[in-house]
């Protein structure tokens, strides 16, 4: 109890910092709404989350709070029974780490297209001031994080540098390389480094640009360097 108490006051302290900042932005891990071979693609739930996340982070006007922030709060609060976060609870989370927007997102997998929803939330208010989709062939997956990304700038009517657009509409990367990092993460967060190791190999073999898998790679091998010293 003591070591939770200490936990979410960290946390609260981290929200009185981050509030002296720009807009500042949560994203919680997307639900998985595939009607058919839900299992096939329940790793994207953590992934396209972490993914979209990276690309917001190229804003230099906007602060996101990472995922395992967020995500070790919920546990800490002993919210995430059923795997699934409602939106009161996200709204907890979201003013406890210093939000002022929150993006509940949601896919699905249908003849061979992906579909992406979101809703952004003020997190103060907890009304939804936008919801968003975007729908494009699976091959195309990481055109949709982009886009969607863009639809979310979009709506928060912030003022973007030239520079700023270019980054968000460069890169490209496959869809494979989407799912081997999404895989990785699933067995990184379960404490499994080995196999999440051997995604994140696979992933950066395949595009050695990919900034999440570089960044997820980098981490591991620092967490796995550690543990062996």
């Amino acid at each position: 109890m003591k070591n939770k108490l200490i936990t979410i006051s960290l946390l609260l302290l981290l929200c009185s910092v981050l509030s002296l900042r720009a807009t500042t932005i949560a994203i919680l891990d997307f639900s998985n709404n595939c009607l058919f071979d839900k299992d096939k693609y329940a790793s994207l739930s953590p992934g396209l989350a972490e993914i979209l996340i990276t690309e917001l982070n190229k804003i230099q006007s906007i602060q996101i709070v990472e995922r395992q922030k967020i995500n070790q709060l919920i546990q800490e609060m002993q919210l995430a029974q059923s795997g699934l976060v409602s939106e009161e609870t996200g709204v907890q989370v979201g003013k406890l780490v210093g939000a002022k927007y929150l993006v509940f997102g949601s896919y699905m997998v249908f003849d061979k297209k992906i579909r992406v929803d979101v809703r952004i939330v003020e997190v103060e208010t907890g009304v939804t001031i936008k919801a968003e989709e975007v729908t494009k062939k699976v091959a195309k997956m990481f055109e949709v994080i982009q886009t969607m990304g863009s639809k979310i700038l979009a709506n928060l009517d912030l003022k973007l540098s030239k520079n700023e657009l270019q980054q968000l509409q460069g890169g490209e990367t496959s869809t494979e390389v989407i799912e081997l990092f999404s895989e990785g993460l699933v067995y990184e967060e379960a404490n499994d480094l080995e196999k999440a190791k051997q995604y994140y190999v696979k992933a950066f073999k395949m595009d050695k640009n990919f900034a999440p898998v570089r960044k997820r790679l980098k981490a591991l091998l620092l967490k796995t360097n550690a543990k062996g010293s």
